[in-house]
């Protein structure tokens, strides 16, 4: 998420978050503006190195309280979450299920689908997903990922970069391989879906074109 808030905005927002913890602190040594005076003329310098680690402690606390915690809290509020999703980023928290349809074909020559599942955990700071096939056959883990808002058409993309790992490949397939994707958040019906296009270097060697499209809804 810290991507796709726009940056002087939201250092705007720390900055002032900074500046009422300051002040509060201040004023609660100072006993009030009453004592400002006194603060100045006295003992100043002695009190705002007291004060430092405490507004510092306060400040960490608040703002990762924040970004885990209380961002989600506002998402989930009626009315307004569904304006935050679609205006300033969506919370795509949770297990998601859905398809993947393959160039690559079976034994019939019919395109390959394979039911997927992927679970979301996102904060202000960090974002992590996890892929697996329902029929276990193979398990994907998610090395980069990221959400994005794309400046030219207003649109929130999801895209990550793969590894995944067959246990017990057939024999014209491989054991280990990489991929990436990019999906596109559409909101659809009061929901969310992740649609898009996925590729991979999965049978290069015999000369094999491995890409498809993914479709997920939220579980």
């Amino acid at each position: 998420m810290w991507k796709v808030f726009p940056k002087f905005g939201l250092a705007k927002l720390l900055v002032l978050l900074l500046c009422v913890i300051v002040t509060t602190g201040v004023i609660w040594v100072t006993k009030g503006w009453s004592g400002v005076t006194d603060f100045f003329t006295e003992d100043g310098f002695s009190v705002i190195s007291s004060l430092l680690i405490p507004v510092l402690i306060c400040f960490v606390g608040i703002t990762w309280l924040l970004g885990v915690y209380v961002w989600r809290w506002l998402w989930k509020i009626p009315f307004v979450g569904s304006l935050l999703n679609e205006k300033v980023c969506p919370d795509l928290n949770g297990s998601w299920i859905g398809k993947t349809i393959s160039t690559y074909k079976n034994e019939h020559g019919n395109p390959y689908e394979k039911e997927v599942e992927m679970v979301i955990k996102a904060t202000f700071f960090d974002f992590d997903i996890r892929l697996v096939s329902v029929d276990k056959y193979q398990r994907s883990t998610v090395m980069q990922s990221e959400i994005l808002k794309d400046p030219r058409d207003g649109e929130f993309y999801l895209s990550y970069i793969f590894e995944s790992v067959v246990d017990q490949p057939k024999e014209t397939d491989d054991s280990k391989f990489d991929g990436a994707a990019r999906l596109h958040v559409r909101f659809e019906d009061n929901d969310i879906k992740l649609v898009g296009k996925y590729w991979t270097n999965r049978g290069w060697q015999r000369n094999m074109q491995t890409a498809g499209t993914i479709s997920l809804q939220k579980k």
